[in-house]
């Protein structure tokens, strides 16, 4: 597929999906923010030194209404000042004390000039109604393979081109499976993908196993998808194993029980989620119980405040991916906060829902909420920087899917670049970007495999890295 189609895609994405009135590019990022009790727009500006035509901008529903407490509205944060250009994925005040960066450029200049990847993504341009413009305003406003893949191409592009320069070309060649094996299968005769550096994708677990099921020997890496990936030598996986995090979690369990036993323990766990119920009951075993169902997704509030405690702590345990649920319980168990009570919430399971519009970091960081987490859901001076330069390149601020794909790629050049060969990948060191942060060891099975993650702790509005304690 010739880049320049996806190119044209993505300013159609840009436009159509989410336009956006004269005057964002004034802004550099948005944040959520919780209304409080008696709280005006007029006090909410002079918080965030705005003007309320500001808040306006992107709360248009607002215009004639009163605010409501506990409603979540759309702040914008004025522009910085673009004195700093993001070329390294790596701190610049640390750059000369990398020892990455110091191991792989002592006595070696860069010796490959040419790098290829190829990224393989369900496009699915033919379901496009190009001829139709209301159409495909639509299609591209909704979350689907299409949007996806356009968002991590262009955190694939931005990556690149900051990588790139007068002795280093990066090419990039995209591929629309469609997400179809026969397109797949098409692709494989007719392309030696042994030319490639590295073969990105494709994002569909299905797909990649049977893509990557022989004759391929260049690297193929899964940037989404964690389970079910059939390991070979070629493969790269870009995620930690939820074992080695739910372990990392058990030992911070551990450390707290032995500052403080006497606590009231209130595990709430669904079906999917039993082995980790049967491991905190192996250190909790008169733990009170919530089991959710498929069919009862619910927490009754009556019920959580008869099995917690006053004048002691209360540490539960929300053992669930469900975003619905995670947001509901947090919700509830906020409003069960008082002097007398104290609740930390407490989970071993690695999902990207806590980092959600929905749960705010003062609900999470009344909770004192730990959880393991793929990416790390703070914002940070580099972040401001990447996300007003990609609004200056796509019109836009960028998505966690696109974020991801420019740490993943940026990562990934930079391991390469210097070696010719995949030796970037044996050193043992750990690269840490803006969301995202990379360690690879071989499995025990087949491949690399990611071994870095987050432990996140929510602590008032801070947010804290535990695997950094």
């Amino acid at each position: 597929m010739k880049n320049w189609i996806l190119n044209i895609i993505a300013v159609l994405f840009f436009q159509f999906g989410f336009s956006q009135s004269n005057g964002i590019e004034d802004y550099d990022s948005i944040v959520s923010y919780e209304i409080k009790k008696k709280e005006t727009l007029f006090n909410i500006s002079k918080k965030f030194k705005i003007n309320i035509e500001d808040i306006f901008l992107f709360n248009p529903e607002l215009r004639g209404q009163k605010l409501k407490k506990n409603s979540i509205i759309n702040i914008p944060l004025k522009r910085i000042k673009k004195n700093i250009y993001l070329d390294s994925g790596i701190n610049k005040k640390t750059i000369d004390e990398n020892k990455f960066l110091n191991q792989i450029t002592k006595n070696k200049n860069p010796k490959k000039n040419n790098i290829n990847l190829a990224f393989l993504a369900p496009i699915k341009i033919d379901d496009i109604q190009y001829d139709s413009i209301n159409q495909t305003k639509e299609f591209l406003k909704k979350i689907n393979l299409t949007t996806i893949s356009i968002d991590f191409y262009n955190g694939v592009k931005m990556a690149i081109d900051e990588e790139s320069n007068q002795d280093i070309k990066i090419n990039l060649d995209v591929f629309d499976t469609k997400n179809r094996i026969d397109v797949i299968k098409m692709l494989k005769e007719k392309i030696d993908f042994n030319n490639y550096d590295f073969v990105i994708g494709p994002l569909i677990t299905r797909n990649f196993n049977f893509f990557n099921s022989n004759n391929i020997k260049t690297k193929v890496v899964s940037p989404l998808i964690t389970s079910n990936v059939e390991l070979r030598d070629n493969t790269i996986i870009t995620t930690a194993p939820d074992s080695l995090k739910r372990k990392f979690v058990y030992k911070i369990i551990d450390e707290m029980i032995e500052l403080k036993n006497d606590q009231c323990v209130l595990i709430i766990s669904d079906q999917e989620n039993e082995k980790t119920k049967n491991e905190l009951l192996k250190r909790f075993p008169n733990a009170e119980k919530i089991d959710l169902s498929d069919e009862n997704l619910f927490v009754d509030p009556e019920i959580t405040d008869s099995l917690m405690y006053s004048n002691k702590e209360n540490w539960v345990f929300l053992e669930t991916n469900r975003s619905n649920v995670i947001s509901s319980v947090s919700s509830l168990l906020n409003s069960q906060i008082n002097e007398e009570r104290k609740i930390k919430l407490i989970s071993s399971v690695s999902v990207e829902n806590f980092d959600n519009p929905n749960i705010s970091y003062e609900k999470l960081g009344n909770l004192n909420f730990i959880y393991p987490s793929n990416s790390f859901p703070d914002q940070s001076e580099a972040l401001n920087i990447f996300k007003s330069n990609f609004l200056d390149q796509f019109g836009n601020y960028p998505t966690k899917i696109s974020i991801k794909a420019y740490d993943l790629i940026k990562d990934l050049l930079q391991r390469f670049i210097y070696y010719r060969n995949y030796s970037g990948f044996d050193i043992d060191y750990e690269t840490n970007l803006l969301n995202n942060k990379y360690n690879y060891k071989e499995t025990e099975e087949q491949g690399l495999r990611n071994q870095s993650f987050y432990i996140v702790k929510h602590k008032e509005l801070e947010v804290i890295d535990l695997t950094n304690k």
